[in-house]
């Protein structure tokens, strides 16, 4: 930088200053009068400036001139605004024209970018009602940077390579000593502005301190920090009774009420330390004739660098505002102790201000305390009264408010704080109207009248019960004669009060009861001086009826009887209804025998009748069978008949001293009492089996059914009802388990048997809990090319205290139980997992074959859609899996299952028919359902090797297969010899111990993965 330009630059930064000259000299924000021609001058003026810098320019190519006018104008129009901006703009133009030369249209661009700039800048804070005394040096560097480029920008307008070296001459003071300026003069500017406000805002204050100083209705003093007074004001001196020139040699601290003035010295001495500003407080003066003035004083202080240099203070007289409010507090004090004594609280409304003075009463009512109901007034009372009465409340307070009514008068109920609701009555009047005649101030008082509502509301209760009782009341005095009656006595009776008041009680007897059963009532009633019970009347038409009568003693204050109350309702229809309801709860509406709940109760009678006796008898437990087939094919309505038929076949073999029951379904039940000999009870079981046996007539069809009977003798069996069911339904199931149609005698086995079961169901469960099973697989080979192509999956389970458990054995057990779903699902799960592995580790497809149990398919819900869901998650292929399924299952299949196999088909899941040929064998299931594999049971294939008769069996059933095009898998086989059978007759696939046992994962890839590198998918 030369020294020529920096005698440029010195030189504007000079004239820049005048402009705060110029913002100092001119009115513009003083004079109104002629605020135009101000601005135009200041315009003028500026205009001015910006020639003088044009005059002592930096001159950076010839005809280009820059010099500091673009931090003037933009100033300008921050500060100085619309008009004296554009003035100087214009005549700044003009200049720049005269002066031409190469860069005079981009000095024009100059000056009205900055005076825009500058102007687009103030309007900006204008609308974000931001003052310019309030602007920050890092804005006003901020947009003094941004100024600069549209200026720089507008050298573009010349050649390019001229424009560039501009440009590149002019960025340092650009973005440097210019915005430097920029700002500098901005906050010089700024700093006028602010020092003006302060110095209106100080007059304002004096102006306002003088005028209440000398004339206002507040005393004001000045003190020294030692508490002397330094200045106090006429009003001041008013209050105190003081001469000015007596107050400044005394301080405030003298005269303060000696009891008050603890308190003020606290307040003050906090104020020293600067833990306060100032404090407010009311305290009381000595008066110069003795007298206590009461004052309301406001404290502040003048701080110089911390240290508190003056105190100022404000007084406001409240003497007479204290005196009156005290002379109040006492005439209030004596109203409320007349009230207290009376249990009324009193109230004191003041209208205009809507505010309720309540008493201490008023707040034990309202359930507050004082200070509460202080604070709430008339909208926490309000809000206190039912929401139901309120508007009854106003309407009446508005009637009197109105002059409808001499007073204000209402009861309504009130819900205290605590919840309690209690019934108020309150009178009110108006004591002070304005000259208008609307209310100013009401008064009143109010008093809880629960207690008489209460009673007011028992007395109505009681005549509305005695009217609208659905029960007949009467009362008869010491003669028995009838005084008076309400009207369900007429309604129930007949009699009307002409009919039978005064006449005697003794008109509704009945000859139901005899003459003893009336002495009995009057001794009672002699003795209790009450009775109730059930007794029969006769109405007024000789109808007789059954009511629950009550009948108790009115006394007088003597105690001596003179009255008799009698209460009844008829009971005829309940007692009918009572007996219908009995004979349906006891007795089963089909057959017509006692049902299982009389059962019981006849069971438990029984056992206490024999253990008093010391006798025995019989309890026979009867299972219909082959029922469930009658009511399958003939519909429920023949198998209802059939139930009906049985009982009657039932109640004619055995006496009518014993017992019949039907417990439920096809169960009967029947009690042989007396049964002292085994042989009369066996003789009634066989003569019960052999009419069962016989042909039941059912419509247009003959039904043909048997009977298994479990038999238990009381004591032996058992001492109690559930015992001897027990061990009863034990027998009953060994009946049947023996071949049906017959009977059988309960035994200890059984008992250990049931407890077997038992054991093994929570050991069962306790295993379906925690994965206890084990998944073993057994090859199943292909005859035509003797390598192993498929597996079956045969679940395995072992305890530490019995060892392996035979799936024989549990797999029942999990049916009946329903774990079989569970089980089910883990063995689906741990077989698709094992294809996973084997696919992943040998790169083969070995399908696996799981059983499905009937109870799977038709209990298993969301699990048939969780197993196709496995299956893809797990990327394992439906072929991988075949079902195993029995030939029962098809028997009963319905649409659910039939839809699941299909399902299984479309996704590759094949389907194998188990143990073909044990069963129905029905050709036309396998027709009907997309059968892939038979498998020949086990007791046709291991007796292949020594009878024919099996070897044509099974012969056909492959034959028959491959004619369906089902293909054919043989199980059990045990040696070479029927392997080789299986293989001429062209069964397709064998297993059984003679290929091998069932062996784990491990030791089945060890055997057959390992060294098998050419097995084929299936």
């Amino acid at each position: 930088m030369t020294q020529g330009i920096l005698l440029a630059l010195v030189q504007n930064a000079a004239l820049l200053l005048v402009l705060a000259i110029v913002y100092e000299a001119v009115p513009l924000r003083k004079s109104r009068q002629y605020k135009l021609a101000w601005r135009v001058l200041a315009g003028a003026l500026i205009g001015g400036l910006a020639m003088a810098m044009m005059l002592t320019p930096w001159n950076v190519q010839p005809g280009i001139i820059y010099d500091a006018r673009s931090i003037l104008l933009c100033m300008t129009g921050l500060f100085f605004g619309v008009i004296p901006t554009v003035v100087a703009a214009v005549i700044a133009t003009l200049y720049r024209l005269y002066l031409g030369g190469l860069g005079m249209w981009i000095g024009v661009m100059v000056i009205w970018s900055a005076a825009l700039f500058g102007l687009g800048w103030r309007f900006w804070r204008h609308w974000r009602q931001v003052p310019l005394q309030d602007i920050s040096v890092a804005e006003m560097l901020l947009v003094s940077f941004a100024v600069q480029v549209p200026i720089i920008l507008c050298n573009l307008i010349l050649p390019l390579e001229l424009a560039m070296n501009v440009m590149f001459d002019l960025a340092v003071p650009f973005f440097t000593l210019f915005p430097l300026a920029n700002a500098g003069l901005g906050y010089l500017l700024a700093q006028r502005l602010q020092h003006e406000q302060d110095q209106r805002i100080k007059l304002q204050d004096d102006f306002l301190f003088r005028s209440q100083f000398d004339s206002g209705n507040i005393g004001i003093s000045i003190a020294s920090v030692d508490m002397h007074w330094l200045k106090v004001n006429p009003s001041l001196c008013k209050i105190l009774g003081y001469r000015e020139a007596e107050l400044l040699q005394m301080t405030w601290a003298e005269l303060t009420h000696p009891e008050d003035l603890a308190t003020d010295l606290q307040h003050y001495h906090q104020m020293m330390c600067g833990t306060i500003d100032g404090y407010e407080l009311e305290k009381r003066f000595i008066h110069k004739n003795g007298d206590a003035v009461y004052c309301k004083i406001t404290v502040s202080c003048k701080r110089v660098h911390g240290a508190v240099q003056l105190v100022i203070a404000g007084y406001i007289n409240v003497t007479d505002a204290k005196l009156a409010e005290q002379q109040l507090k006492n005439s209030y004090q004596q109203l409320e102790l007349v009230l207290a004594s009376s249990g009324q609280g009193y109230w004191v409304w003041d209208i205009p201000t809507d505010k309720l003075m309540l008493d201490a009463r008023s707040a034990e009512m309202l359930g507050c305390s004082e200070q509460a109901l202080a604070e709430g007034g008339r909208q926490l009372w309000y809000s206190a009264i039912e929401r139901a009465d309120l508007p009854h409340v106003l309407a009446e307070l508005e009637r009197h408010f109105a002059g409808d009514s001499a007073s204000f008068h209402c009861e309504y109920r009130f819900n205290r704080l605590d919840g309690v609701q209690r019934w108020f009555r309150v009178h009110g009047k108006v004591i002070e109207r304005n000259e208008q005649g609307s209310a100013i101030k009401m008064c009143g008082v109010h008093e809880d009248i629960t207690e008489h509502k209460q009673r007011e509301s028992s007395l109505k209760l009681a005549a509305s019960v005695y009217k609208n009782s659905t029960e007949a009341m009467a009362v008869v005095n010491d003669k028995g004669r009838i005084i008076t009656i309400n009207p369900a006595f007429s309604q129930i009776t007949g009699y009307r009060e002409t009919d039978i008041l005064g006449h005697s009680i003794r008109l509704l007897r009945s000859v139901q009861h005899a003459a003893i059963d009336y002495r009995h009532i009057r001794a009672e009633l002699k003795r209790e001086k009450c009775w109730q019970g059930e007794l029969w009347l006769k109405c007024r038409n000789n109808r007789e009826i059954v009511v629950w009568l009550s009948i108790n003693l009115l006394a007088d204050d003597g105690a001596q009887a003179h009255r008799w109350v009698m209460l009844f309702s008829d009971i005829t229809e309940k007692k009918n209804t009572e007996q219908v309801i009995w004979q349906q709860a006891n007795y089963d509406p089909l057959t017509g025998l006692p049902n299982r709940r009389m059962f019981i109760e006849q069971l438990n009678q029984e056992i206490r009748q024999a253990q008093r006796r010391h006798a025995k008898f019989a309890l026979l437990f009867l299972d219909l069978d082959f029922f469930k087939e009658v009511n399958d094919t003939l519909g429920h309505d023949m198998g209802d008949l059939l139930l009906r038929d049985t009982a009657e076949r039932l109640r004619s073999c055995v006496r009518e001293t014993d017992f019949v029951a039907r417990l439920g379904g096809d169960e009967f039940t029947l009690l042989l009492l007396n049964a002292q000999s085994s042989k009369d009870v066996e003789r009634v079981a066989q003569q019960i089996l052999k009419r069962l046996a016989e042909p039941f007539q059912l419509g247009e069809e003959n039904a043909y059914i048997s009977g298994s009977i479990g038999i238990t003798m009381f004591p032996d069996d058992g001492h109690n009802e559930e015992l001897l069911l027990k061990h009863a339904d034990q027998a009953m199931y060994a009946a049947k388990s023996q071949g049906r149609n017959r009977f059988n005698y309960f035994t200890s086995s059984m008992q250990l048997q049931a407890k077997y079961r038992m054991k093994l169901i929570q050991d069962l469960r306790a295993a379906v809990q925690a994965d206890s099973f084990e998944l073993c697989y057994q090859p199943i080979v292909n005859l035509t090319t003797n390598q192993v192509d498929k597996v079956e999956g045969l679940l395995r389970w072992s305890t530490a205290e019995r060892g392996p458990v035979s799936p024989a054995e549990f797999i029942p057990v999990a049916e009946d139980t329903g774990m079989i779903l569970d089980i089910g699902d883990w063995v689906f799960r741990q077989a698709v997992d094992q294809c996973a592995r084997w696919q992943q580790r040998y790169q083969i497809d070995m399908q696996i074959s799981i059983n499905k149990s009937p109870i799977q398919f038709r209990d298993e819900g969301a699990r048939f859609e969780q197993w196709l869901d496995y299956l893809k998650q797990k990327s394992v292929a439906g072929c991988c899996i075949c079902i195993e399924i029995t030939e029962g299952l098809l028997l009963e299949a319905n649409e659910t299952i039939s839809n699941k196999l299909l399902t299984y088909r479309d996704i590759g899941i094949q389907v194998s028919l188990d143990d073909f040929g044990t069963g129905y064998s029905s050709l036309a299931y396998l027709k009907r359902f997309d059968i892939d594999y038979l498998k020949i049971d086990r007791s046709f294939t291991n007796q292949i090797d020594v009878d024919e008769n099996n070897v044509t069996l099974c012969e056909a059933i492959i034959v028959m297969a491959h004619k369906l095009g089902i293909k054919v898998i043989a199980e059990g086989v045990e040696n070479a010899e029927q392997a080789a059978i299986l293989q001429r007759m062209g069964c397709d696939y064998a297993q059984g111990y003679f290929y091998s046992q069932a062996v784990t994962a491990s030791q089945f890839e060890q055997q057959y993965l390992h060294r098998n590198s050419s097995i084929s998918s299936s």
